[in-house]
């Protein structure tokens, strides 16, 4: 058996331990100033040189030729490389990838020239793509090298760039040369000491390149003492960086003076062999950091005011070469790729990492090598463009330490002196608050101390000793003021990070209450997503989706919080789309500067920026190109400060390897599987050819136990054919996996896969089946069973019933059926005759639908994926779609008319209330106007009206309290009027609770009208309509608290209902206050969460199913005990069972010990403070706006130190 390669990074790894020892490392050879570029490796075809730890490993390879190019870069220009010479791997990364955009027809989406939009997917894990080059030396036919004439004085440019990076450079105290992080300073040997100006400025930017570390630049660990490991790090990373500056600006590199570090290089090596990836990766940043300061301005020393800055060139400008010749390497790989492949497949054909056909490879890498130019061209543009402005600098995050010499007052007061000058010139040209745009909360609190201390404008205030105070106070004062606004919410915001990161929760949600009036969750991690929606109405409920789901324009836009487990929280609510965006922005910088953690800071910041841009309609091609290149750019220094992520990378890039070694796949034997079996063929190994629609027996592996499917000799792969649906073994569909299964959940069925055990990975960013996993119901989710790799495309009747079955639906008899319609469909968990469960489908357009578990909670927007239709069908379902949809909703609303004209007939047949219903008397409530009974008094009747009294439908409420509405009846934003409609619009307050008997009780406890909305999901509706009539009055909702929820089914509806309505409408939500112990879950017991309530019925359905019909579905002893094991025990369903009857108020007046009294004092005590409350609130305001009619100009709120 052949011998596995070693990974790229073990290899590089190990010849420079073995070049460490020789002392023949790159960085440890010498060479003499005047050659600029003669030394590090460079691509003769691009003009470019190699990066990184490709330049590196390049360099150790011990060439004289420093040129190195591709196979068929090398025939291209008329050379050959000479038989039997080896190649030398090189290597790129990739995070993301663009993919077309396409609508919900899967069509792509078009932009306003006709070109397909793009858009940027993650990568779960990079990809590492390799290319091997060729040295000069090893190629026949190339002229000889053409050594780059210096026309610049090496020595100007150092001294140059030395002056522009401010850095503070002291002469004479030692003979040895020093950077101290404690000042900030950079200590060398007296100028005639060193023996020519090259080899001065070699030392001075050698230092230079540790100066960079500092926390208020790069931010490297430089922190350790001389001698020991870290320190030699450290010290790797700027020797490396020297290598690179010498090499471009002809100075030389002597690397004599670092002798010492090599043993400590050789252990960090032989520790991890990744540490010379890392050192490579920030000696590039430190290049670029210090080569940045030929781009800026030298303020001559003295001078009195700053200088305008000269206009300066764009990041595109920067890159136009780099971008051009990327694009046309793209346009050659593109037509390689139809030539090859045909036009049809070509796109598609880009990704894979290796291709059969050599003219194709070689245009793969020609395209690469020009992108990874193209990158790095851009990364040193944004660089030169970002020192244009010190703001991080300028304002330091920490005092100097006091471990410093004797002159640190002086350099401490410079540097005070600096920040107060820079943040001056901000001011007056009205730019400081944008600089300080992501600034924490120490910065911006240094910003607004520093704005005190200007004031007043008069040279007898302290400031104005040190800086000259302009003739225009006056428009000084002004621009003081128009400051402070801005920076003031700044800080607010920069107060909820600083809660964030320390986890105080408290401070958290008053924070983001004050900052953005809105409240984030708790465990939010980071992310934010903003979403153009539209409402639309499912059984009477109001639901949000994206409008482009829907296909109708956005009636608002959203903003959504992810949280830890990959579900969406709502956060806010706009009417346009600028507004959302500028939340997204604020929240981003919230998140970034909730973390310690620079690069993931950088990281964060950057791909909200990048977000933005594409969402911008006024970004260009470049702008969008620069944000996508500056987030890879962050991503990739997150994941060199990562070790969790290093070893993932390790392990992807050996597996990659081997991959590479292996031949070409063997040919393929495909099966004829039908769909019923497709199970039983995956059981056994079979897999799927997505291209070819057909199962095939994986190379390798035995076929004998596939020779019922096979198709005789022919190898043609055979369309599996659509037949019954699967039916899975019960025991199979319990096992769990034993490594993580990662899944593909579309967003709108989050909810569905978590119920069936899904887990969130924070790591790989990806729902994966986790250790209880359900995994029959989970089948859906396997990357093998998406569109991207779907197994025999389902029709769409036969994809939905799938959906219901993942939900927990028994699928039988005629369902589902796809008409359109409401259906009622049972679960596990039912008993006989019961329907918990709830659907409706439709084939019009894109067939689409909605379920919901009324057992679990847990609801699905579903959408299809895997029909397949023919161009013709798809055209003409399209065309046929807004009609349909037009008619559906006619038929709703002529529906609604009719059933509330039936309503009103049966009124005829009703009397009011005149002795107390059955209903009634178990609920311990009075009659009162407006419910009916039939002629026995037997059943309770209570009208339901819209806003204008018209009565659309009527809740019918039999003897034993079973609730029913009018079949096909409107019943959103319809309530009922406890008293009447005349009553209601004399009460002192709007208070509106769910069910009519709650109402009734709260009616009777104030002594005046209340309304009744049905259900938790009415109460928004209801409480915007009825604002909407009585604006004056206060709204109060006194709503359900459904504990024993949240321990099933994770999510307290009516207490998220009731403050949601409350929030719409500016009022206030209560609940009542049991006593002690009796809406709370015993903490004795053992604790019930939703995974372990779903698993109590999924137990007790399984065994009622085997008493009931022993023979249909037999249990082992062990599988019998392994289900009761997960059924809750008696107390638990017991305590469930108390707290499910202990929600509402009128429970409190009829099940708990406090009665009737304690429903009284809670409620016209906190009503009455409520109604004060807001009485008051709006005297205030209104006493506000005469006061700032009369101000003419804003003052300062006082902050509290």
């Amino acid at each position: 058996m052949a011998e596995a390669k070693k990974p790229f990074h073990k290899t590089v790894a190990e010849n420079l331990i073995e070049q460490l020892k020789a002392g023949t490392a790159p960085w440890q050879r010498p060479w003499e100033p005047g050659e600029p570029g003669g030394f590090l490796p460079v691509n003769p075809t691009t003009g470019k040189r190699y990066k990184g730890i490709n330049a590196i490993y390049l360099m150790s390879q011990g060439r004289t030729d420093n040129r190195w190019m591709t196979y068929k870069q090398a025939t291209a220009a008329g050379a050959q490389v000479r038989k039997g010479e080896k190649g030398t791997p090189v290597q790129y990364w990739k995070f993301s990838e663009e993919q077309e955009k396409r609508d919900e027809h899967g069509k792509p989406v078009l932009d306003g020239d006709g070109k397909p939009v793009k858009q940027t997917v993650m990568l779960e894990r990079p990809r590492v793509f390799f290319a091997s080059v060729f040295n000069a030396e090893q190629i026949e036919g190339l002229p000889p090298i053409e050594r780059k004439e210096q026309t610049w004085d090496a020595v100007e440019r150092a001294e140059h760039i030395v002056k522009a990076s401010g850095a503070v450079i002291r002469h004479g105290e030692n003979n040895r040369a020093f950077y101290r992080p404690a000042t900030d300073s950079i200590h060398l040997p007296d100028r005639g000491q060193f023996p020519t100006a090259d080899n001065y400025y070699a030392t001075a930017l050698h230092e230079l390149g540790h100066w960079t570390g500092h926390e208020s630049r790069l931010d490297r660990d430089l922190v350790h003492p001389f001698g020991s490991e870290g320190y030699a790090k450290e010290e790797l990373r700027a020797e490396i960086a020297s290598m690179i500056i010498g090499d471009e600006l002809g100075i030389g590199h002597d690397p004599g003076q670092h002798v010492a570090y090599v043993a400590s290089w050789i252990k960090a090596l032989e520790d991890d062999s990744l540490e010379i990836f890392r050192a490579a990766a920030e000696a590039e940043k430190i290049k670029n950091y210090v080569m940045a300061f030929e781009q800026k301005q030298v303020q001559e020393q003295g001078q009195a005011q700053e200088q305008e800055a000269q206009p300066q060139p764009t990041v595109a400008e920067l890159t136009v070469t780099q971008h051009e010749a990327m694009k046309l390497a793209d346009q050659a790989f593109q037509a390689e790729l139809v030539r090859v492949y045909g036009e049809k497949d070509a796109s598609e054909r880009r990704y894979p990492l290796h291709h059969a056909d050599p003219a194709v490879r070689e245009a793969k890498e020609t395209y690469t090598i020009a992108a990874s130019q193209w990158r790095e061209a851009m990364t040193l543009a944004r660089q030169t463009v970002a020192e244009r402005d010190e703001a991080q600098q300028a304002i330091p995050t920490q005092e100097v330490s006091m471990q410093a010499g004797p002159d640190d007052a002086t350099d401490r007061a410079a540097k005070a002196v600096k920040a107060e000058a820079w943040m001056l010139g901000h001011l007056e040209r009205g730019t400081l608050p944008g600089v300080l745009d992501t600034a924490r909360l120490e910065q911006i609190d240094k910003a607004l101390d520093l704005l005190d201390q200007i004031q007043p404008l008069s040279t007898q205030n302290e400031f104005w000793t040190r800086h000259e105070l302009p003739e225009a106070v006056e428009a000084l004062e002004a621009k003081i003021q128009a400051a402070i606004e801005p920076l003031e919410q700044l800080r607010e915001e920069a107060k909820v990070a600083e809660a964030r990161k320390v986890g105080d929760v408290a401070a958290f949600d008053a924070a983001a209450n004050e900052a953005f009036e809105a409240t984030l969750p708790h465990d939010w991690n980071g992310n934010v997503q903003v979403q153009a929606s539209a409402e639309y109405q499912v059984d009477g409920e109001t639901h949000v989706a994206a409008a482009a789901d829907l296909g109708v324009e956005p009636q608002f836009w959203s903003v959504y919080a992810q949280r830890e487990d990959g579900r969406y929280e709502f956060v806010h609510d706009f009417e346009n789309a600028q507004q959302a965006e500028h939340l997204a922005s604020r929240l981003a910088v919230v998140a970034a500067n909730s973390t310690d953690n620079e690069h993931e800071h950088s990281a964060i910041l950057a791909r909200a920026h990048e977000d933005r841009v594409r969402r911008d309609p006024a970004s260009t091609d470049e702008d969008i190109s620069a944000a996508k290149e500056a987030r890879k750019s962050a991503e990739m220094n997150v994941m060199l400060n990562d070790a969790d992520m290093q070893k993932r990378i390790a392990e992807l890039e050996e597996q990659q390897k081997q991959t590479a070694d292996r031949s070409a796949p063997d040919e393929r034997t495909y099966l004829n599987v039908p769909y019923k079996e497709k199970d039983d063929a995956k059981a056994l190994g079979a897999r799927w050819d997505r291209k070819e629609q057909s199962w095939y027996v994986p190379p390798g592996a035995d076929a004998t136990p596939f020779a019922k499917w096979a198709q005789g000799t022919a190898q043609e792969p055979a369309l599996a054919r659509t037949a019954d649906m699967p039916a899975l073994d019960y025991g199979a569909g319990q096992k769990a996996a034993q490594e993580r299964v990662y899944l593909a959940v579309p967003y709108g069925e989050r909810s569905a896969a978590k119920a069936a055990g899904a887990a969130w990975d924070k790591v790989a960013k990806s729902w994966y089946a986790g250790p209880k996993a359900d995994m029959e119901k989970l089948q859906r989710w396997l990357p093998d069973n998406v569109p991207a790799q779907q197994a025999a495309a389902m029709n769409p009747r036969e994809e939905f019933a799938d959906a219901l079955r993942s939900m927990g639906c028994n699928v039988t008899d005629e369902h589902p059926i796809m008409d359109g319609k409401k259906h009622r469909i049972g679960v596990e968990g039912d008993k006989k005759g019961e329907h918990a469960g709830f659907y409706v489908g439709h084939l019009d357009g894109h067939p689409a639908g909605y379920i919901k578990n009324n057992r679990t909670g847990i609801e699905m927007k579903w959408k299809s994926k895997g029909y397949s239709l023919d161009p013709q069908e798809k055209a003409k379902l399209a065309a046929e779609a807004a009609s349909k949809l037009a008619a559906r909703a006619e038929e709703q609303d002529r529906l609604h008319e009719a059933s509330a004209q039936r309503v009103g007939k049966q009124m005829a047949d009703l009397a009011p209330v005149a002795e107390l219903t059955p209903y009634m008397r178990d609920k311990g409530i009075q009659a009162h106007a407006g419910a009916f009974t039939d002629k026995e008094g037997q059943k309770t009747y209570i009208p339901a009206f819209d806003i204008d009294g018209k009565q659309w439908t009527m809740q019918y409420i039999q003897e034993d309290g079973t609730k029913r509405f009018a079949k096909d009846s409107k019943k959103e934003g319809c309530f009922h009027p406890v008293g009447g409609m005349d009553a209601l619009a004399t009460a002192p307050a709007l208070v509106i609770s769910e069910g009519y008997a709650t109402a009734a009780t709260n009616a009777e406890a104030l002594g005046f009208a209340t309304v009744a909305a049905f259900d938790s999901g009415n109460l928004p509706a209801v409480a915007h309509a009825l604002h909407e009539k009585f604006p004056d009055k206060p709204v109060i909702i006194l709503g359900d608290d459904d504990r024993q929820l949240e321990l099933t089914q994770g999510v307290n509806s009516g207490r998220v209902k009731a403050q949601e309505a409350a929030k719409a409408v500016g009022g206030k939500a209560i609940f009542p206050i049991f006593a002690p112990g009796e809406n709370a879950y015993p903490a004795n017991l053992e604790p019930v969460t939703p995974q372990t309530y779903r698993e109590h019925l999924r137990a007790t359905k399984a065994l009622e199913d085997a008493q009931q019909d022993p023979e249909g579905a037999t249990l082992t002893e062990q599988q019998t005990a392994e289900l009761k094991r997960a059924q809750l025990n008696d107390k638990q369903l017991a305590a469930l069972d108390q707290m499910k009857g202990r929600t509402d108020f009128n429970d409190l007046a009829t099940k708990s010990e406090l009665g009737r009294e304690g429903v009284e004092r809670q409620l016209k005590a906190e009503v009455g403070r409520v109604i004060r409350e807001i009485e008051k609130k709006r005297e205030h305001t209104q006493g506000q706006e005469k006061k700032q009619i009369q101000e003419q100009q804003p003052r300062r709120a006082a902050r509290i130190a």
